[in-house]
């Protein structure tokens, strides 16, 4: 493993994204604080950076950056973005031209269940169940309204199709998992120049669902974290993580 390059200052490179409004399909928004092959720091203050990558949609309000001219409104970098991993190694390797390796470090926020599109002969017969999957949508999209709910007693077909997709598409947008299967596969090459140290963290089970506006759940997602953190395969993984992180620090004082 190749010691750590020095950058040109003691500060730590980093970068957040955001997606541009105008164009939530298009390329990711980097703002960074360092510059490197082709690519240079952001002009626009931390704190509008800051705003700009944490706009998570009905949560908070869009953010508009207007260094340099003309303004341009951004919105949360998740929206495609949830796992910035490739990203990161990108930049990585733009930063530091001449190092031929790289290890990461990932950390999730819990995988989902999976994510089924259809809707159940359960649910076009049950308005309880209906209910759920609104709020469902909900913990993605909090201030979503749909008219006459309170008093319907069952959803029209054409918008229980629409909640059922637009469920289906939030998660999806949200996604982090193919990020993570293409860089473990890519780290595992079998070519044996291309591998490199990859250690991922990541709750299995009943922590990915809790949406953003659960803040009430807290409590559940220290336990169920502390939980996975003493299970002997994250043991292991982080045992491994700590001693690699160290053996870079000390090859890096060396150079």
């Amino acid at each position: 493993m190749n010691a750590i390059p020095k950058t040109t200052n003691k500060n730590c490179p980093t970068f957040v994204i955001a997606k541009t409004v105008a164009n939530i399909n298009g390329p990711p928004t980097i703002f960074r604080t360092y510059r490197g092959q082709k690519i240079w720091p952001s002009e626009c203050p931390l704190w509008q950076a800051a705003r700009a990558t944490s706009a998570a949609p009905t949560f908070f309000k869009p953010m508009s950056i207007d260094c340099p001219r003309p303004p341009i409104i951004y919105v949360d970098g998740g929206m495609g973005y949830n796992n910035p991993s490739e990203v990161a190694l990108n930049e990585a390797r733009r930063i530091w031209p001449s190092c031929t390796q790289f290890g990461l470090v990932s950390i999730g926020t819990g995988r989902s269940k999976a994510n089924a599109i259809q809707f159940s002969g359960a649910a076009e017969a049950n308005p309880d169940v209906q209910r759920f999957l609104l709020e469902d949508i909900r913990s993605y999209i909090p201030n979503v309204v749909i008219r006459g709910w309170d008093t319907a007693k069952n959803l029209t077909p054409g918008v229980k199709a629409l909640i059922e997709m637009a469920s289906a598409l939030a998660k999806l947008a949200t996604n982090s998992e193919d990020v993570h299967q293409r860089i473990e596969r890519d780290s595992r090459s079998s070519e044996k120049e291309k591998q490199f140290p990859y250690f991922r963290f990541n709750v299995p089970r009943d922590v990915g669902d809790i949406g953003l506006g659960d803040w009430n759940k807290s409590p559940d997602l220290a336990a169920h974290t502390s939980n996975y953190m003493q299970e002997y395969e994250a043991e292991e993984r982080r045992d491994l993580c700590v001693k690699f992180l160290l053996s870079t620090s000390s090859s890096s004082s060396r150079t």
